[in-house]
């Protein structure tokens, strides 16, 4: 099951999962509209929380990136397009990377699909050993 750790102290975020967990996230992100619950972990440690929810949906615009109001979700929106390539990018990083590979989305200025104003996020391929409670 997917994992989104979050450090409240840097906004850091993590988000980590099996192979086949990051490719269902990369076909939903696809739809351009959804949430997907995730796994709560009970001690998320380095990071201060586990958040419940991703959340993303269709908005003019690149992707941003970030952590809802209320603390509980990692939150996607922008245009289906820049939606699409962030999966395209998932779906490569989930087929072809090593166990301990992770993959960075950080905004840049010629960045083809993330919004200036985006979070950072990383990705990780995680194992089922996590403690969720």
């Amino acid at each position: 099951m997917l994992k989104v750790l979050r450090d409240d102290s840097t906004g850091e975020l993590e988000l980590s999962g099996t192979r086949s967990d990051l490719l269902t996230l990369a076909q939903k992100l696809r739809n351009g509209r959804g949430e997907i619950l995730l796994a709560k972990v009970s001690n998320p440690f380095p990071y201060t929380k586990s958040l419940l929810r991703i959340e993303f949906q269709q908005a003019g615009g690149k992707l941003r990136i970030s952590s809802s109001e209320d603390g509980e979700a990692l939150e996607f929106e922008g245009r289906l397009e820049s939606l699409s390539l962030l999966a395209e990018n998932i779906e490569k990083f989930a087929l072809e990377a090593d166990q301990d590979d992770h993959l960075h989305a950080d905004y840049l200025p010629e960045h083809d699909y993330l919004a200036e104003e985006s979070g950072s996020l990383v990705f990780a391929i995680g194992s089922d050993a996590i403690q969720a409670s």
